[in-house]
């Protein structure tokens, strides 16, 4: 027996009886570990509970992404957006968006209308929808620089994000001109 043998030099003379020896170690550390791990998880099941949904979110936030412009998210957006205007003015009677935009992608604008002791009354207001995980920001396709024809392309038609980005600015010079009362300039309300 060789000085190489020295994994059953004590368990086994016979050179057949080695690949049993290998599989009976391999098979008790393999329990071992799985003994350990399952008392860890078991003392500390709180730690794990609450853990696991965050890994899990993380995960699906990094390999399956969802974008801005994807189908479904504005309409979602815009959704959550009427919602929590809806409820955080206390439920007005009678409430319906007029106008509404999504400013960087976060920032919900709407110009509503509802009814409050019986007269009609306008208003506009924002709110932040904060829908984006934090690996959004941390994209590698952020940080690939446009070569000219991407960026002139952007310029001329711009995208969803940039024009709706652009009504919502509309929407906030006009909220700003109202709670100062001044009247709002005709030249600025062109689209």
């Amino acid at each position: 027996m060789s000085n190489k043998d020295y994994i059953c030099r004590f368990t086994h003379t016979d050179k057949s009886n080695k690949m049993r020896c290998i599989l009976r170690a391999m098979f008790y550390q393999l329990l071992i570990l799985f003994v350990g791990v399952s008392i860890g998880f078991i003392t500390n099941a709180e730690y794990v509970g609450w853990k696991f949904p965050l890994l899990e979110r993380s995960m699906n936030n990094i390999f399956f992404p969802i974008d801005f412009e994807d189908e479904g998210v504005m309409q979602w957006l815009y959704n959550q957006g009427q919602f929590k205007v809806w409820a955080f003015n206390n439920y007005p009677e009678d409430f319906k968006i007029i106008e509404e935009a999504m400013a960087a992608e976060e920032w919900y604008w709407c110009k509503y209308s509802y009814i409050d002791n019986g007269e009609t009354k306008v208003k506009i207001d924002h709110i932040r929808i904060r829908w984006k995980p934090w690996e959004y920001y941390y994209e590698d396709e952020a940080r690939i620089p446009w070569n000219e024809d991407d960026l002139r392309d952007y310029l001329e038609n711009g995208s969803l994000n940039s024009r709706d980005t652009d009504r919502a600015f509309r929407l906030r010079d006009e909220y700003k001109f109202q709670e100062e009362g001044i009247p709002m300039p005709e030249n600025s309300l062109k689209m």
